[in-house]
């Protein structure tokens, strides 16, 4: 894959005025976005560009970090998307 379509590992949260996280989004690529599939109902989300590689992962309630990595298929880049979200991603919504 070039480069200038990867991104680093990227998330974005949002929360309510109280606090509370409602969402978080894990960003792979910077590609458009063709479908979205419900990979546990009403929790994990995971977008797909048109020939099928993830752009990213939207997490609606708690889940295990290995649910998400899952959805990683390259092995090296799942060690390192383990390593990235394990330090960086609220504990409200990504346990070990």
């Amino acid at each position: 894959m070039p480069q200038s379509q990867r991104v680093n590992f990227e998330i974005s949260i949002s929360g309510r005025n109280d606090g509370t996280l409602e969402a978080m989004y894990i960003q792979l690529l910077n590609e458009p976005v063709h479908h979205t599939e419900e990979i546990k109902e009403d929790i994990l989300l995971a977008d797909y560009t048109d020939d099928g590689r993830l752009v990213g992962i939207e997490v609606l309630s708690p889940v295990r970090l290995a649910d998400l990595a899952k959805l990683i298929k390259e092995s090296k880049v799942r060690k390192n998307f383990r390593k990235f979200v394990g330090k960086s991603a609220p504990r409200d919504l990504v346990t070990a």
